[in-house]
């Protein structure tokens, strides 16, 4: 009896742990900051992420301009938000939701296309706050490595529409 008692407990941690290895880790966050952006400055932005939008709205992609003016948006990939940009009033931030390249790989050269604009537009603008990299869970166990359905994600590969 008391064996029988030890296997189902065993068993029951077993399954325990297996249901917690594999419940889903709200996605951390990747943050960078630069200086603010003057208004005209900023609309520039906005369009350069318009033109990518618009490039590949085939694919998914959706852009919704926040708090009824300009002073932020979002990208969004099927639904689901990949890039959150905000002009803040202290500095503009560039958001992206850890599983942003698994769910839409593109947004990452969209990212990068913002970093070498805002670096030259602002001649001494810097990083002022580091790439935070992936959470500590994903990194130990690779969380994102396949996680978003192919469904729902944003692929690169439609015929004529490359953005550059």
């Amino acid at each position: 009896m008391k064996k029988h008692g030890l296997a189902a407990a065993a068993v029951c941690i077993v399954v325990i742990g297996a249901v917690w290895l594999g419940w889903p880790e709200p996605a951390g966050e990747q943050v960078w900051a630069y200086q603010k952006l003057q208004p005209a400055d900023y609309r520039l932005l906005h369009s350069d992420a318009l033109g990518f939008v618009t490039a590949k709205a085939d694919e998914g992609f959706e852009l919704h301009t926040r708090y009824a003016g300009v002073t932020s948006f979002e990208i969004r990939c099927k639904g689901v938000l990949v890039m959150d940009v905000e002009n803040a009033p202290s500095r503009v931030l560039i958001r992206m939701p850890a599983d942003a390249l698994w769910r839409a790989p593109d947004i990452e050269r969209l990212r990068l296309s913002f970093e070498r604009w805002l670096d030259y537009h602002q001649s001494q603008g810097r990083l002022l706050v580091e790439n935070a990299g992936a959470p500590w869970i994903e990194a130990l166990f690779g969380r994102f490595s396949g996680a978003v359905p192919e469904g729902q994600r944003c692929l690169l590969g439609t015929a004529g529409h490359r953005w550059s």
